[in-house]
Order: structure tokens, then C-alpha cells, then sequence
């Protein structure tokens, strides 16, 4: 083996849990009967630098490892087939009538006596042959033999509809690095500061073509500010996903895609202000740089951030225009479905281009599934006080510490030890679950673990005695006049708003404890209530409620964590037209226009209570049957709401509909 191969060896971290899996199979023989592997990724994940790696291995112990690139030769079964011949028998140009037949008896006498391993790579290109070989070539292959398809997108189909093929069948996804995989490539790079490094792995997000591309900037470049030297490796990347659009058309489309955050057809079509047809939308999510969410779809990271750049750098007025539509979009929706259902993931797409750098940072990496809040009860109640205990005697100082990929804008912030209890100083955590079962969470991990707690009172007539007794709510409650505290006396299950009498888990630079939180914060905020809270006085709190559209309370301080140090009261209240005040100061703040244009006097007139709630399952993108069960009303009953809808707001269909109600969302 040559010194570039021995080297080439020493840049493959993070993949060995593939390597070693390779390694059991050539040598022990195909693990749990898997001989047919199937390798995806994005491009530039790293899936050819793989194959290459098995190569390799396969070299040190004595395997015949073929290799076909599909972009090599003619996509014809004799094709393929001659060229595999080539490679069995170097130097023989002996010509076969069945080509197909010669190579299949050469594998299965080789295969007798050493391991056979074939890797086709790019098979995202193989086209028509990509039937040829499931349902003629495949079959035949020797029963010992590992068949290696690498390619941009998972196996689907006719692979997994046959049991037959199923069973032999390996998924092996590839993913970006982690953060201490990306720095083990970087210094084997030669990069040795730790700052550069931390500044290319906020950039790259491990993606390795990203890293590579990166760690062969000029080593003078200061990574650690923002530099127009150190972007054209984002030109590189974006120019290698590209490579999958050739269509004109369909690349404007991916272009306002790298403006959202999460796509759907409804979203593309408002900022777009034209149709997406079922082909160009089902193109778009096909491919490998876009993947299903709960929320529809996404775009890669770096896609997304490449395309943002170069659409920003060429056309700034229309980027600009893309996303102040997709902002007023996600404001019309808020406006139209919180009176019926929770709005928090309309409320952080909303963030994403309103929100400071580190909102924005924190719900682009959102991802759901790690952390879940659960009620906390008297069942549970000692999980709960167990986890205090813990976090008392734990608790160690803070270093929050950031930047915002898409403006390279960084944050940090320094909490000391004693400072980081105040959260869960003072409380009185049975109280709050006596008081109301819907007062406490527990925030649990996958695992089980409990990780965090949350108590959000809510007021109401029951509640409001012990509140205004809280030596934390109090200060505000009791500021307020007669005639404001009968507002807040509503009867039960009916609530005024929510006091926030403490938010705490147990890692407080887990990002994703951060996001779980946040989110939670979300859920509540333009539910149509009053959201009062005073949180330990800190610095990252002062900021962070002030960043969220919170206002302090003027003139309401106490001292009440410390007895020493002055502590204000944060209040969002969104009764009422405080939602659409609210939702406007977002706007604006994201430097997109806050009066919005209102309808004309013929479109200006007022729907129904039920029609309201027709509106906003639209904008949720529910069929008619679907908003029929729903709301438990037959189907011809919805088609007459939205006829009666499209008639009062001078509508023709649901794609009109929805762009009015994103340019108006005054429309009530």
C-alpha cells in the first residue's frame, strides 16, 4: 500500500463503526446476512472517501474489492458487465458473446476461493439499469459475495418490496461528523487552534466536503470575524448539491426554499406568489439535500445557508421580499389559529426570521424527540423534588457561548455557581402541584431520565389567591387595579393567562435543553393570555425575556431571590388585539413591514366564529374531509364555510385564500 493510501487512512474519522462493521463481514463472513449494503448521504457526506476506505481495508486482508462509478461507462447490463471482466482479468481483451454469463461464472469461481467485494457507486445515476441489475444480476451473484450501492438517496421501491432482496438488505446512512470528529479531522488538517476550529465547526456543522473545503482556506484567514475570504468554499459546496437541479425553473424553486426554514407547498406558493405544481414540489423534496421533518420538509444546512447567501449577494431585494412573505405568512397563521390550538412551532418559525442571532441559532438546530415535557403530579412529585436536590448540590458556573451561522454574530455570557440555583431556590414544589395539576412538568429525556422542571401556574379565579400571595407574583399582581383583577378571575378550565414561577434543567449548555424550553415558552405565548414572570436577576434572563417580545413591568421590583438585588417583573400579554400589536412588533424588529395592507371594504367584513376556525385548519393545510372530522361536522357542511369564506374575502381558491391571509392577516 502506498504512503498517500497509509495517509488517507489517518483523515477517515467518524466512520468506525462502518469500518468496523466492513471489517467483520470480510473477514467472519456477511453480518446477520446482510449482503447487500445500501450507503446514502448528501452530497460531499463522504460516501465515495468510504468506499475508498474499504478499499483499502479490503487490500491489508486479501479481498478482491471491485469498484464501478456509475458516471464510468454506458448504462447496459453487457456494459457493466464487460467492465467488471476487465477489472477480474487485467490485460486480457478476450470478447465475449454473453458477457453477462462470463462474468457471473468468473465471480462465482473466485468467490470459491477468496472474498469477493462489488461497490457501485453515484448509483443515483444508474437509471434504467437500476432494474437490470434488482432483477437479473443481482440474483445471481455468489451467496458469499458483498454488494456495496452507494448513492445520494435510500433504496426504495422494488429493493424493499421483495422479502427476498429485504432481508438481505444493510441501510447505512451517512451523517455529518460529530464536534469531536470534526476536530480530530481538523488538526490531522494541521489546524491546531482551538478557536479556528470551534469557528469552522460553527460553519460547517461536520458536514466533511464542507470541513474539507474549509480547512483548505488560507491559514491566515481570521476565522473568528467575518471575512469575504473565507466564503468561497460555501460557492464550492452549493455548486456540488446543484449539480442535482439542471432545471432552470426548479432552481428558483430551491433557491426560495434556502430562505425558509421548513418547507411546504402552501409556504412556497405565498413567498413565491405563484403556483407549485405536484411535479416541481415532488422534485424539490426528492432530493438528497432536502429531508422530511415533522413539519414538513428541510433543506441541509449548508444548502441552506449557500443558497441564502449567493440569492442575498445577487438579488437582495428579492431575498428580502421572499422572506418578509414568509414572515407575514407565519404572522397570519399565529393570527388565525390561536384561539383554536397551540401555535408554538408557527411561533418559533416566526423567530426564525424575527428573532436575535441566538434564537435563530438555537431553532435552526431544533429537533424534536430528545427531551419531552410530561405533567408532574403527586405520583411523580418525588422525581421531581429528587431532581432538585441534585441540581442544588451539582451546580456549577455557566459559559454560554455562540454564533448565529447565517451573520456570523456571536454571543457569550458568564453565571456563576451560586447564581445558577436561584431557578430552584425558594421553591415550594408540592405547593404548585397541589394547587393545580396543570402548574408542573418534568422535563425527561429518551432515556428516562429526569433532566428539567417548569412550573407555569395558570390564573384563574382558584389560583389567584395563592398567586397574589407569592412573594414573586405578587409584586405585580397587586399592582394592578380592581377592575384588572376581575379580568383575571375567569372560571375554571377558562384561563387569564400563566405566571411563570420557575424554568429549570439540569445542563444549561445542552442546546437542546435550551430549544425544548424555549419552545415550551412558545406554546403559551400568543395563546390569547397574560404571561407574567420574574426570573432570577441575570443577565442572560434580563435579555433573553426583553429578545422574546416581553416588557418589564414599570416600576415592579423586589429582591426577593437574594434580599439584596433588585429583581423586575416581565409581562407578554397577547388578550385580545395585543396579538396582532404583538405580532407586528416581531415584524418589525425582523425589518419587515408592520402595517400590513387591510382589505379592501368589500373584503372587510367579519366571518364567523365557525368560519374563523375553518380558516385557520386551512392554513394548516387540512382537506375539507379532514377539517370535517375535526370538527366533527359533515364534509358538505365545510365545503359551505368555504364557500361562504371564498364569497366574503373575494377568493377563487385555497392558494388565494392563503396568500391574502398572509399579506392581511388582519382579516378576522
Amino acid at each position: 500500500m502506498s504512503m498517500i493510501d497509509e495517509r488517507q487512512d489517518q483523515f477517515i474519522g467518524g466512520r468506525s463503526e462502518q469500518l468496523e462493521l466492513f471489517g467483520r463481514s470480510i473477514t467472519e463472513g456477511a453480518v446477520d446476512g446482510k449482503t447487500i449494503w445500501n450507503v446514502y448521504g448528501t452530497a460531499g457526506v463522504g460516501k465515495s472517501f468510504l468506499l475508498d476506505s474499504f478499499r483499502r481495508q479490503a487490500q491489508r486482508a486479501g479481498v478482491i474489492m471491485l469498484y464501478l462509478d456509475s458516471r464510468d461507462f454506458n448504462h447496459k447490463g453487457d456494459s457493466l458487465c464487460r467492465e467488471l471482466l476487465m477489472q477480474l482479468s487485467p490485460g486480457e481483451r478476450i470478447l465475449h458473446r454473453n458477457p453477462m454469463e462470463a462474468c457471473l461464472a468468473k465471480l462465482n469461481q473466485l468467490a470459491a476461493e477468496v472474498k469477493i467485494v462489488l461497490a457501485l457507486d453515484t448509483y443515483e445515476e444508474m437509471g434504467e439499469l437500476d432494474g437490470w441489475l434488482r432483477d437479473h444480476f443481482i440474483k445471481w451473484l455468489p451467496d458469499n459475495m458483498l454488494l456495496l450501492i452507494a448513492g445520494r438517496y435510500k433504496l426504495k421501491g422494488t429493493w424493499v418490496v421483495s422479502p427476498a432482496i429485504r432481508e438481505r438488505l444493510l441501510f447505512m446512512p451517512l451523517g455529518n461528523l460529530t464536534h469531536a470528529e470534526s476536530a480530530v479531522y481538523l488538526q490531522q488538517s494541521g489546524i491546531k487552534e482551538v478557536q479556528q476550529i470551534e469557528r469552522i465547526w460553527f460553519k460547517t456543522g461536520g458536514h466533511p466536503l464542507a470541513l474539507s473545503l474549509a480547512a483548505d482556506v488560507n491559514p491566515n484567514v481570521d476565522w473568528m470575524h467575518t471575512s469575504t475570504e473565507d466564503t468561497g468554499w460555501f460557492d464550492h459546496l452549493a455548486k456540488a448539491w446543484l449539480r442535482e437541479v439542471p432545471d432552470a425553473h426548479l432552481r428558483k424553486v430551491v433557491e426560495a426554499a434556502g430562505v425558509l426554514l421548513r418547507i411546504n407547498r402552501e409556504v412556497l406558493q405565498v413567498i413565491m406568489d405563484q403556483e407549485v405544481d405536484d411535479e416541481t414540489f415532488s422534485n424539490l423534496i426528492s432530493f438528497s439535500f432536502v429531508r422530511k421533518t415533522e413539519r414538513g420538509w428541510m433543506l441541509h444546512d449548508l444548502m441552506r445557508l449557500a443558497m441564502r447567501k449567493q440569492l442575498e449577494e445577487r438579488t437582495p431585494v428579492y431575498f428580502e421580499r421572499l422572506r418578509g412573505r414568509a414572515a407575514q405568512y407565519y404572522a397570519a397563521r399565529i393570527r388565525h389559529s390561536a384561539p383554536y390550538r397551540r401555535t408554538d412551532w408557527e411561533v418559533g418559525e416566526l423567530f426564525y426570521y424575527t428573532g436575535i442571532p441566538v434564537i435563530r441559532a438555537l431553532i435552526q438546530s431544533y429537533a424534536r424527540g430528545q427531551y419531552t415535557w410530561e405533567p408532574l403530579t403527586l405520583t411523580n412529585l418525588h422525581e421531581g423534588e429528587a431532581y432538585m436536590r441534585l441540581r442544588l448540590d451539582e451546580a456549577t458556573p455557566l459559559t454560554l457561548a455562540g454564533m448565529d451561522p447565517e451573520t456570523d454574530e456571536s454571543y457569550d455570557e458568564f453565571v456563576g455557581k451560586e447564581d445558577m440555583t436561584l431557578t430552584i431556590k425558594h421553591l415550594d414544589l408540592r405547593k404548585w402541584v397541589q394547587l393545580d395539576q396543570q402548574a408542573a412538568m418534568l422535563l425527561r429525556s429518551a432515556d428516562g431520565r429526569v433532566a428539567g422542571l417548569a412550573v407555569i401556574v395558570p390564573i384563574e379565579k382558584s389560583t389567584l389567591p395563592v398567586l397574589m400571595d407569592d412573594p414573586f407574583a405578587k409584586p405585580y399582581l397587586s399592582s394592578l387595579s380592581q377592575d384588572d383583577i376581575t379580568l383575571l378571575e375567569v372560571e375554571p378550565p377558562d384561563k387569564a393567562g400563566w405566571f411563570i414561577r420557575t424554568i429549570d434543567y439540569g445542563d444549561w449548555q445542552n442546546s437542546d435543553m435550551v430549544i425544548e424550553t424555549m419552545y415550551l415558552m412558545f406554546s403559551y405565548m400568543c395563546s390569547g393570555g397574560i404571561f407574567i414572570t420574574s426570573p432570577p436577576p441575570l443577565g442572560f434572563f434580563y435579555e433573553g425575556h426583553l429578545n422574546l417580545g416581553f416588557q418589564l413591568a414599570p416600576g415592579i421590583i423586589h429582591q426577593n431571590y437574594d434580599d439584596k438585588t433588585p429583581t423586575p417583573t416581565f409581562v407578554l400579554d397577547t388578550r385580545g388585539d395585543k396579538l396582532e400589536a404583538f405580532l407586528r412588533f416581531l415584524l418589525k424588529r425582523g425589518g419587515f413591514p408592520d402595517e400590513l395592507q387591510v382589505v379592501s371594504s368589500g373584503q372587510d367584513l367579519q366571518l364567523t366564529k365557525r368560519e374563523r376556525e375553518v380558516v385557520a385548519l386551512v392554513l394548516d393545510g387540512l382537506t375539507n374531509l379532514e377539517i370535517a372530522r375535526v370538527l366533527y361536522v359533515s364534509e358538505i357542511t365545510v365545503k359551505k364555510h368555504v364557500s361562504s369564506i371564498y364569497s366574503k374575502l373575494s377568493v377563487k381558491g385555497r392558494t388565494q385564500l392563503i396568500k391574502l391571509l398572509a399579506s392581511n392577516p388582519l382579516i378576522s
